[in-house]
């Protein structure tokens, strides 16, 4: 495997800036609901537009660790929960896409996608029930709230890759993006 270029660390850069624009945009809209993965179902359909945009044009495994690192790096300033959970969501996501080969096709940019947003509400309920919050403890013993949270937020990143592979199929009509499949 050939070694990350300057290239690929400012398109990663680009896209994290882009996903952390949609977080700001998207999240403050649902500061007020309180319930667990509301933030993600949000953030996941504009935030895995980028997402996928950076799998498709870095291709390998770590492309997510790449953009979501930064991610949590620049938002370990407001918040080390939300740091935790974004690092801790993209291990579980990097882990199993590791066994998958990367991020070439477009089923696994998909997986990838669902992956993570999906592991993101479930870590973000488990760290911030027993660090930020004893109300938050609540949604971990009922399932029935925390499981249906946890698959919309999957689909909704599902949205997001839809969304990106849908702007992946015009910058390569564009000849702007060159992307194997």
């Amino acid at each position: 495997m050939k070694p990350w270029t300057l290239k690929d660390y400012v398109f990663a850069a680009f896209m994290t800036i882009g996903i952390a624009v949609a977080s700001a945009i998207a999240v403050p809209l649902t500061l007020g609901i309180p319930l667990p993965g509301v933030r993600t179902i949000v953030w996941a359909p504009f935030g895995g537009i980028f997402l996928t945009l950076g799998m498709a044009r870095l291709q390998r495994s770590g492309s997510v660790a790449l953009m979501i690192g930064t991610l949590a790096l620049l938002l370990s300033r407001l918040s080390w929960i939300i740091t935790a959970f974004l690092v801790i969501s993209l291990v579980i996501t990097e882990i199993m896409m590791l066994v998958r080969g990367g991020y070439r096709s477009k089923f696994n940019r998909l997986l990838g996608n669902v992956i993570f947003f999906a592991s993101t509400t479930v870590t973000g309920a488990l760290i911030g029930a027993y660090t930020a919050s004893p109300g938050l403890t609540q949604w971990l013993s009922q399932p029935w709230i925390l499981l249906p949270m946890t698959l919309l937020s999957g689909l909704a990143g599902a949205i997001g890759w839809w969304l990106g592979e849908l702007v992946i199929k015009q910058l390569q009509r564009a000849g702007k993006l060159d992307v194997d499949r």
